[in-house]
């Protein structure tokens, strides 16, 4: 009887490394096949840029252009100190139990691990405040888009709040005082991740980016470092 449980244990540990290898490769495969491929940033554009806090990604974009306005859906009072509304926001997308326990990797529990592997509904969009960024080696990189293509990434971010009976978005508190998480739509797992949903947002909006993302580093890099 000890023999055979022997067995299944290692038949078992042998078949789950068998998957996480295989997704591992998938991952990377995935990161590096391009989509949109003959997509050029334009010249004369909407500045954007593309962030890594070494586990999630966001996007940032200025609260309000010529093409999108944000302050109706995240407001000023939204904060408790509506000072820290800045002129940018980071915007993520992905599990809630991930986001709010695991700013980075070392805090993610088990049962937020499962519960995001297994899939979820249980989402958050997330967005932090920030004054005239600029672009950093690593974590953040700059992006130009056109008019029209930024319409499209603001479309589609926007149709991932969930809103209330009044068509107001669901703000509670962040990390600190210059974030907070909302209300969401969208399903969570191990095949659309936030950093699958970043590259998606930009994919929809005819953006060149990795076929499928999982991981930060295969959004980041479709966007080299800044020379400037």
């Amino acid at each position: 009887m000890a023999t055979t449980a022997l067995e299944i244990l290692k038949r078992s540990a042998f078949a789950l490394g068998t998957i996480i290898a295989l997704y591992l490769l998938a991952a990377l495969g995935g990161s590096l096949l391009p989509v949109n491929q003959s997509w050029q940033s334009p010249d004369d554009g909407i500045e954007l840029f593309i962030e890594t806090n070494g586990l999630h990604t966001g996007i940032i974009m200025p609260i309000w252009s010529d093409v999108h306005d944000w302050t109706p859906l995240i407001r000023p009072e939204d904060l408790q100190d509506p000072s820290r509304y800045g002129s940018h926001i980071l915007v993520g997308w992905g599990h809630a139990g991930v986001y709010r326990h695991a700013r980075e990797w070392t805090g993610l529990r088990p049962a937020d691990a499962l519960s995001a592997i297994v899939g979820s509904d249980d989402v958050l969009v997330h967005v932090y405040h920030l004054n005239y960024p600029q672009a950093y080696p690593y974590y953040r990189r700059r992006l130009k888009v056109s008019e029209a293509e930024y319409r499209k990434i603001a479309d589609a971010i926007q149709a991932r709040f969930a809103l209330d009976d009044h068509y107001r978005s669901q703000p509670s508190p962040g990390y600190g005082q210059d974030d907070l998480f909302y209300q969401a739509n969208g399903h969570y797992n191990a095949f659309f991740t936030c950093n699958n949903w970043t590259s998606d947002i930009l994919r929809q909006a005819g953006i060149r980016t990795g076929l499928w993302t999982p991981f930060q580093g295969g959004v980041m890099r479709w966007f080299p470092e800044s020379t400037e």
